[in-house]
């Protein structure tokens, strides 16, 4: 009989398997996006934790309107360096008709 005890996940370390969990995956850094506003949400959730996303949002506008290019500036450099996104082709499928004679 074979004893499969320290086959167990749990033995394991969880980062060699490829297993993350949700707070790790949230974490994870994102790349810039090609829009300097978004990008500076991003940040401002990360430093405004435990507010609705309407409020995050919503001051997030306000603090966005109020700032000077000068501070703006880093934002519209990550956008400018992020790499274009490639847009998928659609592939639409037809459907064969059939035709009555």
């Amino acid at each position: 009989m074979v004893k499969t005890e320290h086959l167990c996940v749990d033995n394991f370390d969880r980062k060699s398997l490829g297993i993350i969990t949700k707070k790790e995956s949230r974490t994870k850094s994102l790349p810039a996006l090609r829009n300097p506003f978004l990008n500076f949400i991003r940040e401002f959730r990360k430093n405004n934790t435990g507010m609705k996303s309407s409020e995050v949002v919503s001051k997030a506008a306000e603090k966005w309107r109020n700032m000077n290019q000068s501070e703006k500036s880093p934002y519209c450099e990550q956008a400018k360096n992020a790499p274009k996104r490639k847009r998928r082709k659609r592939t639409y499928s037809r459907k064969k008709r059939h035709r009555r004679n």
